[in-house]
């Protein structure tokens, strides 16, 4: 069983109740490798669910990497129950370094701790121990003799004769045991740890809880959001060691704040950087006092409570030219070549100083991600303004095809008309002569005495 499986399996925020509650089970059976092999019927049964229901568990958290299997077959070549291993922590969550997502118990919501632990109370009534003690407070009161050669316990030590008792039976019971089988030297270092950590730990008080949440504030994003989500103990006891040496929370956070660029973090996760190997040691780096000047009150160096250049640091630097001057110190450079080339930032608003070879843009690696970054904006807003451009344009062209069909549908339709009218005064006129042609043959037909005038 590993403890240190179940606690981590505890605060893990799978999604599904069958499928942490398989984990569980897993972290339950975990050897020092984190590892056992259980089969699925077993794992089936200690879960009432089907067979299908637990294999559809194991692919979810096989899907979220918090296990990973191996087949196990037997010298006769038949099958035998699968080999899962459980990530986490210990292995750098599979070689993925990306943590888990767990989940935040009312107990880490909890902005302020008591200082002292709760008390505890009298057995609760029904149960077996308060049945057992209010039989003992109604046993016979001894004799007045009885009373003054074993004077009665006070008040409030029932409890305490019966947790002695329980304490003596359970010391005969252990001694009626066989020895245990000596530990392992690592479950014997995991023992020794748990123990120490039992006897020396300290909740702390609201104003050590108080400064720690406002230095933890002072974090930047980019290191927040890859620490892990419970914060281990060294953060913690960073943080206070530091408050013990006469830092505020104020100061811690600006001891933060300055640090994360003069140690060159930020320079290293910018694109094409080196990267942080270890948020938690950076954590570390951040907020733990500096162990260069034997002045308490030198702060990087500079005196904190004058503000100017520390005394120690500047004349230890000059003992140490003069000492590598005069040989007595080694000159590590020489090993590696002449002394790097120092230049100044380009940026008028910013002339940091930069070592090593010069740029060719002679800028600063925050200068030059603030121009790219600056560059790539105008960039999309000059693309933005052509595509506006491009669709202005585009509206122009369409309202001017607009215009030219309704201008060619006029003309069409005044020509139809001028058709029309056309046709309708040669159908007159055909009309016209039909009729003029039927009073002709008519007025011959009535007076055939004018044919000769007519044909005249």
């Amino acid at each position: 069983m590993s403890n240190e499986a179940q606690t981590y399996v505890a605060t893990l925020k799978v999604g599904d109740i069958t499928a942490k509650y398989i984990l569980s089970r897993l972290a339950d059976r975990a050897d020092e490798r984190f590892s056992c092999f259980p089969s699925v019927p077993l794992l089936a049964a200690e879960a009432e669910k089907s067979e299908r229901v637990v294999q559809r568990a194991l692919a979810k958290l096989r899907e979220m990497k918090l296990i990973s299997d191996k087949e196990r077959t037997r010298p006769d070549g038949s099958t035998a129950s699968s080999r899962y291993f459980l990530h986490g922590p210990w292995d750098n969550y599979g070689g993925t370094g990306v943590p888990f997502p767990t989940i935040t118990t009312p107990k880490q919501r909890r902005e302020e701790r008591w200082a002292e632990a709760p008390r505890e109370g009298s057995f609760r009534p029904g149960t077996v121990a308060a049945e057992v003690l209010a039989k003992k407070s109604k046993a016979p009161a001894p004799t007045a003799q009885a009373d003054e050669e074993l004077p009665s316990p006070p008040p409030g030590e029932h409890e305490k004769a019966a947790d002695d008792a329980s304490a003596a039976r359970a010391h005969e019971d252990q001694a009626a045991r066989p020895a245990p089988a000596p530990k392992t030297p690592r479950k014997a270092a995991k023992a020794g740890k748990a123990a120490a950590a039992k006897k020396t730990g300290k909740r702390m008080s609201k104003e050590q809880a108080a400064a720690v949440a406002m230095v933890e504030a002072a974090w930047p994003a980019e290191l927040a959001e890859r620490l892990p989500k419970y914060r281990p103990d060294v953060i913690r006891d960073a943080i206070l060691q530091a408050l013990d040496g006469g830092r505020t929370a104020e100061q811690l956070a600006a001891r933060v704040r300055r640090r994360w660029t003069a140690h060159g973090y930020a320079e290293a996760l910018l694109p094409g950087g080196k990267g942080i190997g270890s948020p938690v040691g950076v954590a570390v780096g951040l907020v733990r006092p500096s162990t260069d000047c034997p002045d308490p009150m030198c702060e990087d160096g500079v005196t904190i409570h004058v503000g100017d250049a520390c005394p120690k640091c500047e004349q230890r630097r000059l003992d140490r030219k003069a000492d590598r001057r005069q040989g007595r110190v080694p000159d590590q450079r020489k090993d590696r070549g002449p002394a790097p080339e120092w230049w100044d930032c380009e940026n008028p608003e910013c002339a940091k100083p930069g070592k090593g070879p010069k740029p060719e843009d002679g800028l600063c690696a925050p200068c030059r991600e603030e121009f790219r970054t600056a560059a790539e904006r105008l960039q999309r807003e000059l693309a933005a303004a052509e595509e506006e451009r491009q669709r202005a344009a585009e509206a122009r062209a369409r309202e001017a095809m607009l215009e030219e069909a309704y201008a060619e549908h006029a003309e069409r339709k005044e020509r139809a008309a001028e058709a029309r009218e056309l046709a309708e005064a040669e159908r007159q006129r055909i009309a016209d002569a039909e009729e003029r042609a039927r009073l002709r043959e008519q007025i011959l037909r009535e007076n055939p005495e004018l044919a000769q005038y007519a044909q005249a």
